[in-house]
């Protein structure tokens, strides 16, 4: 099927000039029949439709271009939601903004302190952690943390440990990985999803609530495990190197001195899942001392 440009307007219920736009940016292919006009196949109507209902949401053209260019477009819409979610919560704030300089009756700049900590009092722990440093390690530290971050910082020594948290951070090296070892960390946070991270956590809390039980009822899958992390088949895998970069990136960066006491400040909830954390490890090793060998110099082994 052959459409003019007339006729995949009206088939996707957009403009003339939007097609021409898309076909500016790259969304669309340009061809021309033997008259010279513009045509139009079944996958340029199906490109369309899905850029229209993309643009419908207010999703940029640089993002439908990821989206659309990516292996797994479910992936790239979750990185759009997530970020929606931010901006939303970030717009409800700003409204709030907008009704303290109506309610003034001062000028703008007299309200900046204000209106600066109105806006910065609104956005969650874990978006101030994932806006300040969106890579990789940011990511990482969004989903191992983020339960823990849902609160705001309230009394004055909760804002100095998170003061000392992002000048911490501010102040890491990146951390980069090979470019190889960087597309199969990209792969494994891009496949991560709400669900699976929730799963995770509650698989965690109910690991840690009897560990007791868990040792004694686990203990051919803990064999097992043993098993493949000492093998040759897990020290040569992306796995094992991604763990041992950030492993060995963690414990000369600070880490353990600075960011978990801070965190523990922060968030009481991780403070007291940090303190079932140790007591479970403690127990692990315990009953298998084998296992501190697969993590040296680290703090916890039971959240590998």
């Amino acid at each position: 099927m052959a459409l003019l440009i007339h006729e995949l307007s009206k088939c996707c219920k957009t403009t003339k000039k939007a097609i021409s736009y898309y076909e500016q940016q790259g969304l669309l292919d340009v061809k021309y029949n033997q008259s010279g006009y513009r045509v139009y196949n079944d996958n340029d109507v199906k490109k369309l439709k899905e850029i229209t209902i993309l643009r419908r949401l207010c999703i940029t053209v640089a993002e439908i271009k990821d989206i659309m260019a990516s292996e797994d477009k479910h992936q790239a819409l979750q990185k759009v939601q997530v970020n929606k979610e931010f901006q939303l919560r970030q717009m409800k704030a700003q409204v709030a903004g907008l009704a303290v300089l109506l309610a003034s009756h001062e000028a703008i700049e007299q309200s900046f302190d204000e209106i600066e900590q109105l806006l910065d009092d609104n956005m969650l722990i874990k978006d101030k952690l994932l806006q300040s440093f969106p890579g990789n390690y940011g990511r990482y530290l969004y989903i191992h943390f983020g339960k823990f971050l849902e609160d705001k910082i309230e009394s004055p020594e909760q804002i100095a440990a998170f003061n000392r948290i992002m000048e911490f951070l501010d102040n890491l090296p990146a951390l980069e990985f090979p470019e190889e070892l960087e597309k199969y960390v990209s792969a494994v946070y891009d496949s991560l999803q709400e669900a699976d991270v929730r799963e995770m956590d509650e698989h965690m809390e109910a690991m840690l609530s009897d560990f007791d039980r868990y040792l004694e009822a686990q203990q051919t899958m803990l064999a097992d495990y043993l098993e493949y992390r000492s093998s040759e088949a897990f020290r040569t895998s992306p796995a094992y190197r991604m763990q041992q970069m950030i492993m060995e990136f963690q414990k000369n960066s600070g880490y353990y001195d600075i960011f978990i006491p801070n965190l523990k400040i922060v968030s009481c909830a991780y403070s007291q899942y940090e303190e079932k954390l140790r007591t479970a490890n403690e127990k692990l090793l315990a009953a298998y001392p084998q296992m501190s060998a697969l993590s040296p110099g680290r703090p916890s082994t039971v959240q590998e």
